[in-house]
């Protein structure tokens, strides 16, 4: 696996999170500072689930009093460690667009000077079985998320999921009910 970031195909492994991650800690240390993010996307699947080796970035929601100095220092990492920068940097907060409205108390990441958060699963799952569903490795997504809420109450999953989802594209109950369907089947018929 590489430890290091690969600009060939934009992709950053655990180890290069980590490593990033840390290094913002320590510069929130250095600043006196404290930050917690909640993060959606392919860094759940690459740090808690092990189900995707790379993402292209971290996508995270920052609290509009630290977007400032968040900034500033995601800058500061990605020149020390050569890493993306600037709009679509290795962290940012282009998943904001998604209208983020929740907090887990599930940490991904954790530091005295940085914690990060996932979104709740029923959200993170409405987000994947509507306008994240592009490629295999949304739908694998989806699979972990709903094996995180459990199978203890089909219909008030789905119910708790559809309100979560994305607002563009928009996806129709029928559709989303029949992705729905589709990963729980393949998420819990082994299972029972």
């Amino acid at each position: 696996m590489k430890k290091y970031y690969d600009p060939g195909n934009g992709t950053l492994s655990k180890e290069v999170i980590e490593k990033a991650l840390s290094r913002l800690a320590q510069l929130l240390k250095e600043r006196n500072r404290r930050v917690e993010l909640v993060a959606a996307g392919g860094v759940i699947s690459v740090l808690m689930f092990g189900s995707r080796r790379m993402t292209r970035d971290i996508d995270v929601i920052i609290p509009p009093k630290d977007k400032e100095l968040i900034s500033e220092l995601v800058d500061q990492v990605a020149e020390e460690q050569k890493l993306p920068k600037g709009q679509h940097a290795w962290l940012n907060d282009g998943v904001s667009f998604f209208g983020l409205q929740t907090k887990s108390n599930k940490q991904i990441f954790m530091h005295p000077n940085l914690v990060v958060y996932t979104a709740s699963w029923y959200e993170l799952l409405g987000m994947k079985l509507s306008g994240a569903w592009r490629r295999d490795a949304d739908y694998h997504d989806a699979v972990h998320i709903l094996r995180q809420i459990g199978n203890n109450n089909k219909s008030q999953t789905l119910v708790m999921s559809m309100k979560y989802r994305n607002f563009s594209p928009y996806v129709d109950d029928e559709t989303f009910t029949k992705r729905f369907n589709r990963t729980w089947t393949d998420a819990f018929d082994d299972f029972d």
